[in-house]
């Protein structure tokens, strides 16, 4: 296998161990392999020249490499999908998974077509463009006439005019020349204009009814029945209108006699005065106009620029689409070429499905087969290190549990020494005590033996003690020490109490 079809068979995404195994099979992975590679070059290629035509990138150098990584992107897309649908069998689970492929192609088919379609009908494109281009300034033109400064432009030039005319035509005592008299005789003309109009009309509705009264027209029926005296009426009232518009004429024109009568004496040192005044504000107008000249004069060769620059792509799709809608032969061939772009799209996923529901070739089997010992290989690592961790565990908890055991036994013997030493402890306490006890009641019985020698009659203390009790007790509290009758301490270790009954024992004895 040379080193290109083998790259061609990794990019197809086949298992080379399993090729080398099945050298018949290599033909058919390395065909996949090139038709995602063609499919990502001219991928590549369209993207290139769009960027370089919409001057996004600054020269060849970065627009090819730019297209060089939206072709790497295809590639790993188309690669990824192909891979996605390797060993599904079932028909309804390869058309879901295709679905999403198929609207993918579509879309990426048009977007690699359109800017080679761009270059081919680069000519078509370019007549299309400078159509669009005067049609835009035929608009903007037509825009500008009816703007607000066009409209302003137009009533200061008039305005321009009539100052021109009034200056040029100099003093005049004519009595048509004076404004008042102007304006009156533009409402005589208007009125004229309205009375021909309802003559016009008076005529039309007029000979409505006579043609209906001669049975010519209308009906048909000779003689002024209802219809005739309906078009009689209306005749009659377009009639009065007209009378009345004459009426307002000649009211008009008495006016019009009124003011120049007037206005006789004073005409021509009113016209002098009008004239003085147009020359007053003449420079203004005429600055006016030149101001809103230029303002329109300066939108219009901006917007000309601006058409004229506007040569994106953007404006060359535009004048595609236009293209396309106008010549059916365009139209035909777009579509074409967008339609070639998407069966090289689809491609890859036809040929992938179409394999995986015809019969199941050797590579097919082999790479099942192969798979099938590698995760049963793996399985099977898996499941010893799963239990070589529980054994872990578990030696781990037993080591664990032992080692508790054996310090709750020390903690144990530890408290039993420790109590037994306590019990040493208070025995011996108990018999020092004991013997202390001994001691101190022998000496006091012998204490008091003496204080019994001392008086000459039996049982009677010695002159100046005390009379001896008939009975004697000591109290001893748990400390050992205490107070008895006599004030003597008691001995530690509890309350013990004592008593000495009359006659007393022989001391001997004690």
């Amino acid at each position: 296998m040379s080193p290109f079809s083998l790259f061609l068979a990794r990019l197809a995404g086949a298992r080379i161990d399993v090729l080398r195994q099945l050298p018949g099979q290599i033909p058919k992975q390395v065909a996949m392999g090139a038709v995602l590679l063609t499919t990502a070059f001219f991928a590549a290629i369209s993207a290139a020249y769009a960027l370089y035509i919409t001057g996004v990138t600054a020269g060849w150098f970065f627009a090819l490499v730019a297209g060089l990584v939206w072709g790497v992107a295809i590639l790993n897309l188309d690669r990824m999908l192909v891979l996605g649908l390797s060993q599904e069998r079932s028909m309804k689970k390869l058309v879901m998974l295709a679905a999403p492929r198929v609207v993918l192609a579509v879309i990426i088919g048009v977007v690699i077509s359109t800017p080679l379609m761009l270059k081919v009908f680069e000519s078509e494109i370019e007549a299309q463009l400078n159509r669009n281009i005067l049609a835009a300034q035929e608009q903007l033109r037509s825009d500008l006439n009816n703007s607000t400064a066009s409209a302003d432009l137009t009533a200061a030039e008039s305005e321009l005019a009539e100052l021109r005319a009034l200056i040029n035509a100099g003093p005049s005592a004519d009595p048509a020349a004076n404004p008042k008299i102007q304006s009156v005789q533009a409402e005589i003309d208007a009125l004229n204009e309205e009375a021909a109009e309802q003559k016009a009309d008076y005529d039309r509705l007029q000979g409505l009814a006579i043609a209906e009264e001669e049975g010519s027209g209308g009906t048909g029926i000779a003689g002024c029945a209802d219809m005739c005296l309906e078009k009689k009426r209306l005749a009659n009232e377009a009639k009065a209108r007209w009378e009345e518009t004459l009426g307002e004429v000649q009211a008009k024109e008495g006016d019009k006699a009124r003011l120049a009568s007037e206005l006789e004496g004073t005409l021509l040192e009113e016209s002098e005065r009008r004239i003085a005044d147009a020359e007053v504000e003449l420079p203004i107008v005429e600055q006016t106009v030149a101001q809103l000249r230029e303002q329109i004069s300066s939108a219009q060769d901006t917007s000309y620029q601006l058409e004229q620059a506007n040569q994106g792509i953007i404006a060359r799709l535009k004048a595609l689409n236009d293209l396309s809608a106008g010549d059916s032969t365009a139209a035909a061939a777009r579509y074409a070429v967008a339609a070639l772009f998407m069966c090289l799209e689809l491609l890859p996923v036809i040929f992938k499905v179409l394999t995986n529901l015809g019969k199941q070739t050797a590579y097919d089997d082999v790479l099942a087969k192969q798979e099938e010992v590698e995760v049963a290989a793996a399985t099977a690592d898996i499941d010893a290190k799963r239990e070589r961790d529980k054994l872990r565990t578990d030696a781990q908890m037993e080591a664990e549990k032992d080692r508790i055991d054996k310090q709750q036994a020390a903690v144990l013997k530890i408290n039993d020494a420790v109590v037994a030493h306590q019990v040493d402890v208070i025995d011996a306490a108990l018999e020092r005590w004991t013997d202390h006890a001994k001691e101190t009641a022998s000496e006091r019985l012998n204490s008091w033996a003496a204080t019994l020698g001392g008086t000459g009659t039996v049982g009677m203390p010695p002159a100046g003690m005390p009379p001896r009790p008939t009975a004697a007790s000591v109290t001893l509290d748990k400390s050992g020490t205490g107070n008895g009758e006599y004030g003597r301490p008691t001995p530690r270790g509890g309350t013990a109490t004592r008593t000495l009954v009359d006659p007393l024992p022989d001391p001997t004895r004690i």
